[in-house]
């Protein structure tokens, strides 16, 4: 029992925990405890004494101690503190929170948390507070702190941004800690902090960011990209897959997305045309390569399919009006707008296939696809119950033509 209790004394003496720091060497310990022992004076006063230390690190040291014995912070932790408050000359407190460590000893679970608290932008209580809701309402702690109105949306973007900048070593912790609590306070992207410290990191990429491309798809939500940004960096998994993983993506519209991404990296498409072919996969249910093939072949069937009168001439002529810098054709435009049934466009696809081939011309197409697509729900089966041969050999009538 003794020898527990004197291990446990040994354990928060400050000439071990300034050794264990790396401030002063055993040699300066052992010279010290020399001293005290001749001088009665504290084994603190005696390194103050000889150079080795000066007051500063002294009062922290004894600070640590006291947290120690309280067993509010460990061995591990009380060191690596004394030798922060050494190196950037600053008291406990302000250890504490340049660390993310609130006074209990303990570390926001959230790296966001962390830098939140760690920059200022907010205190122990706010934290606790959003911690609560986040549980409560089962959202991110940002989305918690945001909702609380603790942060701003800039400087939520922002703080994430800064994750993955750190992550990805662009930016230290410090600069982390002072651009977000500049953006903070001056209420600005990080953009304009990072151009204001000489700090903006320009890609030569031509491709932007999956959440970026994403939300200009339409296909996802810009608050959706920043819960999956947050929770992306929680766990080190990209946004792709945590969207994925949440339901709010397909695997082919993911796999699609990334595609393009390299695409527009070669210059292969532009980051408009990109998106409009992003949304057909989504539209259509079908992987890129196939949507990319059959684009091409989008137009004639759209011809037939204005022909059999499916798509009223005001809507085309509407969205005509509306097609920016030639980007996308009048058919690519009505179906990424959901003005052209994906059925329908399928149903033209075969249609146009057969008239290629030979087996039927224009108008038993036009026809044929008036006649299913004017059963709703029921499209699909009506085509697969076409007579084909009966049909080569049917003449139409002119007014049963659309």
């Amino acid at each position: 029992m003794n020898l527990v209790k004197k291990q446990r004394e040994n354990r928060y003496r400050l000439g071990e925990l300034f050794l264990e720091t790396g401030l002063v060497d055993g040699s300066a310990i052992s010279e010290g405890l020399s001293i005290s022992k001749r001088t009665s004076f504290p084994i603190g006063r005696v390194l103050v004494m000889t150079g080795w230390l000066d007051d500063h690190d002294v009062n922290c040291a004894l600070e640590l101690q006291n947290l120690l014995r309280e067993g509010t912070i460990d061995n591990r932790l009380a060191t690596d503190l004394l030798r922060f408050c050494h190196l950037n000359k600053v008291d406990i407190n302000e250890s504490f929170r340049l660390n993310g460590i609130t006074s209990s000893g303990e570390s926001p679970q959230s790296r966001l948390g962390r830098l939140f608290f760690a920059a200022g932008i907010v205190d122990e209580n706010q934290l606790a507070q959003a911690g609560r809701e986040a549980q409560r309402h089962d959202m991110t702690l940002g989305s918690a702190l945001l909702m609380l109105r603790f942060v701003s949306q800039k400087t939520l973007e922002g703080a994430l941004n800064l994750q993955v900048m750190l992550r990805d070593g662009k930016v230290t912790f410090p600069e982390a800690l002072a651009f977000c609590k500049e953006m903070h306070e001056r209420q600005v992207s990080l953009r304009e902090v990072l151009g204001d410290n000489g700090k903006l990191v320009r890609s030569n990429s031509a491709a932007p960011r999956i959440g970026e491309f994403l939300v200009a798809a339409q296909l996802v939500k810009n608050n959706e990209v920043l819960t999956a940004c947050e929770i992306g960096t929680e766990e080190d998994n990209n946004i792709g897959r945590v969207l994925l993983s949440r339901g709010q993506l397909s695997e082919l519209v993911l796999e699609a997305a990334l595609k393009l991404q390299n695409m527009m990296q070669s210059r292969v498409f532009t980051y408009r045309r990109a998106v409009k072919l992003l949304r057909l996969v989504y539209k259509l249910g079908a992987p890129l390569e196939q949507i990319i093939e059959e684009s091409q072949a989008l137009d004639d069937v759209f011809k037939l399919l204005r022909r059999a009168a499916i798509v009223p001439e005001k809507i085309v002529r509407d969205v005509a009006c509306e097609i920016v810098d030639f980007e996308d054709t009048v058919a690519e435009a009505l179906l990424s707008r959901g003005y052209i049934n994906p059925i329908h466009a399928r149903i033209g696809l075969a249609c146009l296939d057969r008239i290629r081939n030979g087996e039927i011309c224009e108008d038993k197409a036009a026809f044929l696809i008036y006649h299913c697509c004017n059963k709703p729900g029921q499209e699909m089966e009506m085509f697969s119950r076409i007579n084909w041969s009966e049909l080569r050999r049917l003449q139409l009538r002119q007014d049963l033509l659309v």
